[in-house]
């Protein structure tokens, strides 16, 4: 199923924006609970989440303010 790329950067966004160094985290209990449900685009969504708060937390690098 195609994820709209403007989603998955506005919601890599909103939880990195949220929750700081814990943003990965939240993604994946975002992948654990589509999992768990069942419900195969809400994880196909969510793991291009997950793969885009990782690769921008990456690029940031450690930041001890978050």
């Amino acid at each position: 199923m195609p994820v709209d790329p403007a989603l998955v950067s506005r919601s890599a966004s909103e939880l990195i924006d949220r929750y700081g160094a814990t943003a990965l985290a939240r993604a994946q209990e975002l992948v654990d609970r589509a999992t768990g449900a069942g419900d195969v685009p809400a994880l196909d969504l969510a793991l291009v989440v997950l793969s885009e708060v990782e690769r921008r937390l990456q690029a940031e690098g450690p930041d001890p303010i978050r």
